[in-house]
């Protein structure tokens, strides 16, 4: 069964117009959204590191998930300094049960934001995800 959504946030429709774009032009159409959505994550999370200059990246990445850790939707399951992964229990996208390439597209928006927020590129790595049908999602970002 597929879940109903509503559109209530920028984070939803980013992900509502993904999936259109990818249902009416097929996978070419994410080798034009994803670049767009990591730069856009760039510069959401150059903004977002001036506020947590103070803390080390796992303390970056938690202060950017606040509200949804908050929320009990997402945890951070691991610390180090070169490394944070999380897990999460909801997509804020509305990707559950879509693909896996539409996930990846999507998430370049996150690549680029704890990028700006490690002060260097960093590599995202979708272990677990739940547009492929998993349970949750677990992604590692790593310097």
């Amino acid at each position: 069964m597929v879940k109903a959504y509503k559109i209530d946030s920028a984070t939803a429709a980013i992900g509502e117009m993904a999936r259109a774009l990818q249902k009416k032009y097929g996978d070419e159409a994410l080798e034009v959204i994803a670049p767009i959505l990591r730069e856009f994550g760039l510069h959401s999370g150059q903004r977002l590191a001036k506020k947590l200059a103070d803390r080390d990246l796992a303390g970056r990445v938690e202060g950017w998930l606040e509200p949804i850790i908050k929320a009990g939707l997402c945890e951070v399951t691991e610390k180090e300094p070169a490394h944070v992964a999380i897990r999460g229990t909801d997509c804020p996208l509305n990707l559950e049960g879509t693909n896996r390439a539409l996930c990846e597209a999507c998430m370049s928006i996150d690549q680029g934001l704890v990028s700006a927020l490690a002060g260097k590129e960093i590599t995202l790595k979708i272990e677990k995800s739940m547009a492929r049908g998993d349970t949750s999602c677990v992604v590692h970002f790593s310097t």
